[in-house]
């Protein structure tokens, strides 16, 4: 055993550092080949088509504007705007791409419209846009099977538009704003917003009109020419833009040489109820900037540049000579402005480095936006540079993550602690507590009642607990502590109704009532169930942290996979139940007071202090503000009651149904010690879960204030609290408050490890496979399991990471999940009914499976946090209907009844 707390030491040292990985934080920019055009082109359409056949993509730009006669200040020239219908197509997917000028042209010249690309269909749209009048006309860009770039029609607008802004949310392509035809000539702003359902069939295409969005007031938002969209979920962004000044006053975000208000107010549409919400306004008015906001991370969008008000009038009054335009000109501004959707706030982020392969720091203005690659690659195909003058230049930017050093001090002080974990362990092993079964599954029943307590605790709440309900206070509001009240009624009935039967019937494994109630196929099912269960859990409590910490420090997902988990293993293997649990106890005071400190030291950095923070979270609805007390059971939608009613279902089973906690209800020395130690669970689950909440309202508070702190590329809000830890902590304390999060992990991963074990060993090979074996044989195979199911666990939790499959942790969890509800059934049914009785328990827990599997795979409107109440009540449910059916049961005396 020496050995292997060598190698668990050699583990922590050399993989944190051999998985770690250098990162940055930036916009990274380059460049594609010129477009082979001199000046090229000022509102261009552009997008992505995919060739089928040929399985190769290629960027399409045509249309757009430009002077090539003379610049706009060159009076004696006499320079007109040429517009133009030419295609340019560049291969994508090939490593030295070259621009090809296609024979086939568009209908007419035209620029200045919107484009969007269709992944699914293959396909870009062309909406409107203007030469001499704005048009309405709607073309689709695409491939035939040849390969040809083909130019269909498809249903017009309802009114001719140009200058206006597109977002695309599924399959659902939103327009908003723009200019139409003014009567007698000229242009006008619109206040109008569209969307068109590209799902359908080409024929049933129809544009329908969506609200205008109002401001604060009631009154509509003004309209607006070149604005911004954006889009993340369901949810459509409008930023900014121009309108044509509203008066004569002046005003500082009016250009009166040009009679043009630049606006700066930003609104969102939330596309499921078609309505509005004014957000925060930009920093300044921007207009012009390219057409759509990057998306990045979780929560931000990167707006690139623009043109604002007092950028133009400088260049009015620094060279009125050139009349606001020329050679002379900086070009536009190079500003990065990010807006995060959680704190409602905007800031300049960064500004474009001195050059992009000789190209000068400067965003084009009047330029689409193209996605590429799933967003990860954003073209900017040419556009303006300076007023009048274009550029064939073709920009790709790609967001990098930013990722701090952990640092040797923050290391040490995490490696002390998980090698502290294994030296529990090796305790045990040396005063023999694990030299028997009895000693290695239920500690010789002499474990304190608040040890066992604090272990249940450590075992429910695991670090995916310490960093997503913060996470989730932090995006949303606290009012699913709810739920945690839930305990309140969960922790008497185990008390009063399923603790005298675990205690009573003197079991090790929760699955040999099943047997003693009903059969030997339920206590089978219900163990294999559970085993199954665990061996997914640890790999998500193993991945879900690990994740998380990688995103914000060189800390590597695969690194502390593998120490987590193996250090686990270790001391689970020497010293079994007792070194699971007084590591738990330990643990869990870790876990406390990493969360209290961590809390204190976020309100510390508040100015004002915990008041201000609660003003302002007051301000903000981030308390309870937002509690809706109807029942809506829809997906998305978890109201009051519905949170309460499937947190009371989700931890309900796990006290009644799981190995893992109800194996420490038989640790402490009689049944009044279990109630303590549950009574001890019930109430630090209330109360300190609070803690939790609070520090994501905390963290909320804190970056709404310095909003330029935050990460624009961090990809999940699990991120948040590990991310302030790195980023605002001292080291050293930085290494505590991570220690709490690995603590958390190891509660849950050793618990999980010991109840494989435990029901393995008492389940399948003490009762199935070799019933005569002697104490000694069994502990071995114990023990080998431990290991066994802790690799399995492992493994997953790697295959998460590694195998490049999308959404394979989420397909994971919902076939581990379907058995959830039947499980907690088959045990209410024995039981709270005196008629329950096998053939029912059997029918019941196939029909649970059965149910939850036909709403989540039939994709039905239910909120999956109800998965586990449908699964465990039509269980009970089918159980007993069919109990009564095929006659009573003569083991019905294992009820509450008799």
């Amino acid at each position: 055993m020496k050995k292997l707390i060598l190698i668990a030491a050699a583990l922590l040292t050399s993989a944190s550092f051999a998985f770690a990985e250098e990162k940055s934080n930036t916009l990274s920019w380059d460049r594609l080949p010129d477009l082979p055009d001199t000046e090229g082109f000022a509102g261009a359409f552009a997008g992505v088509v995919h060739d089928a056949n040929k399985n190769d993509d290629y960027l399409i730009v045509a249309g757009g504007a430009n002077f090539p006669e003379g610049r706009p200040w060159e009076k004696e020239k006499n320079p007109k705007k040429i517009y133009y219908k030419s295609i340019y197509r560049l291969k994508l997917t090939t490593e030295n791409p070259e621009w090809e000028l296609l024979p086939d042209e568009l209908p007419h010249e035209v620029g200045y419209g919107m484009s969007v690309t269709l992944p699914r269909r293959g396909s870009t749209l062309f909406i409107g846009g203007k030469h001499q009048e704005a048009f309405a006309d709607v073309w689709e860009i695409g491939s035939d099977s040849t390969g040809a770039i083909t130019c269909s029609p498809r249903v017009k607008l309802d009114l001719p538009l140009a200058e206006g802004t597109v977002g695309l949310i599924g399959e659902k392509v939103v327009v908003a704003g723009g200019v139409t035809n003014r009567q007698g000539g000229g242009f006008e702003p619109v206040q109008k917003a569209y969307k068109l359902d590209t799902s359908k069939e080409e024929g049933e295409w129809k544009w329908e009109s969506l609200p205008w969005p109002k401001m604060k007031d009631g009154t509509p938002a003004r309209g607006r020419a070149y604005a911004v969209s954006a889009v993340k979920g369901d949810k459509f962004y409008l930023f900014g833009g121009r309108d044509q000044a509203s008066s004569d006053e002046p005003a500082p975000e009016r250009v009166h040489q040009e009679k043009l208000d630049i606006l700066s107010d930003c609104h969102v549409l939330e596309l499921k109820t078609g309505t509005w919400q004014q957000i925060a306004d930009l920093p300044q008015g921007m207009s012009a900037a390219p057409s759509a906001a990057i998306p990045v991370g979780v929560s931000h969008f990167l707006m690139l540049g623009g043109v604002s008000a007092d950028y133009w009038r400088q260049q009015f009054e620094d060279r009125p000579e050139l009349n606001g335009a020329g050679d002379a000109h900086p070009g536009f501004d190079g500003t990065v402005w990010a807006y995060d959707s959680i704190t409602d706030t905007w800031v300049a982020a960064e500004t474009l480095p001195a050059e992009v392969k000789d190209l000068p720091a400067a965003v084009p203005v009047t330029t689409p936006v193209v996605f590429y690659g799933n967003k990860e690659q954003i073209i900017l195909p040419t556009g303006e540079m300076k007023p009048g003058i274009r550029t064939p230049q073709i920009l790709v930017a790609e967001v990098e993550e930013k990722v701090t050093k952990f640092g040797m001090v923050n290391w040490i002080v995490v490696g002390i602690y998980l090698l502290g974990m294994v030296g529990i362990g090796y305790w045990f092993m040396w005063r023999k507590a694990s030299a028997t079964t009895e000693a290695y599954f239920r500690g010789g029943q002499k474990v304190p009642s608040l040890v066992a307590g604090l272990s249940i605790f450590a075992t429910v709440l695991s670090s995916i607990t310490f960093m997503s309900i913060p996470a989730k206070a932090y995006a949303t509001d606290i009012s699913w502590y709810i739920g945690q009240t839930a305990m309140l009624l969960i922790v008497p009935i185990v008390v009063f109704c399923y603790l005298p039967f675990f205690r009573k019937l003197d079991l090790t494994s929760a699955y040999m009532y099943l047997e003693r109630r009903f059969s030997l196929a339920a206590r089978l099912f219900g163990s294999l169930s559970f085993i199954v269960l665990q061996i997914g859990r640890i790999a998500i409590v193993l991945y879900l942290p690990a994740l998380a910490l990688a995103a914000v420090s060189d800390i590597s997902v695969n690194g502390a996979i593998i120490i987590v988990g193996i250090l686990c293993m270790v001391y689970t293997v020497m010293g079994g139940i007792e070194a699971v649990v007084w590591t738990d106890a330990v643990q869990a005071v870790v876990l406390l007071a990493g969360a209290i400190l961590c809390l204190f030291l976020v309100v510390g950095k508040v100015d004002g202090g915990f008041g201000a923070m609660m003003e302002v979270a007051n301000t903000d609805a981030k308390l309870f503000q937002g509690v809706e007390w109807k029942f809506n059971i829809k997906d998305g939608t978890a109201t009051c009651w519905v949170i309460f009613i499937a947190l009371f279902f989700n931890s309900f089973i796990q006290y009644t149904a799981g190995q893992d906690v109800v194996q420490r209800y038989v640790t402490t020395r009689d049944i009044q010690g279990a109630r303590r130690s549950l009574w001890t669970t019930m109430w630090m689950s209330v109360i300190f879960s609070m803690v939790f909440f609070l520090l994501g309202t905390a963290l909320y508070v804190f970056y709404k204030s310095q909003p330029t702190l935050l990460d624009p590329a961090m990809t999940s809000t699990d991120a948040i609290v590990p991310f302030f830890i790195m980023q605002q902590l001292p080291v050293g304390v930085a290494g505590l408050i991570i220690a709490a999060v690995f603590a958390a992990s190891q509660s849950s991963v050793s618990s999980s490890m010991n109840s494989i074990a435990t029901a393995w060993t008492k389940d399948f090979d003490g009762r199935l496979f070799r019933p005569k074996a002697n104490d000694q044989q069994y502990l071995f195979s114990a023990k080998v399991v431990v290991v066994v199911g802790g690799t399995l666990g492992i493994a997953v939790a790697l295959w998460f990471e590694n195998s490049g499959i999308e959404n394979a942790f989420k397909t994971f969890l919902g076939i581990t999940g379907l058995a959830t509800g039947s499980l907690g059934g088959i045990f209410a049914l024995g039981v709270f009914t005196k008629k329950g009785n096998a053939t029912g328990a059997v029918a019941g827990a196939v029909a649970g499976i059965a149910a939850v599997a036909i709403v989540k795979f039939a994709k039905l409107p239910v909120t999956g946090i109800l998965y586990a109440l449908i699964g465990l009540m039509t269980c009970f449910v089918v159980g007993y209907v069919v109990s009564i059916c095929t006659g009573r049961d003569e083991r019905e005396g294992l009820s509450l009844h008799g």
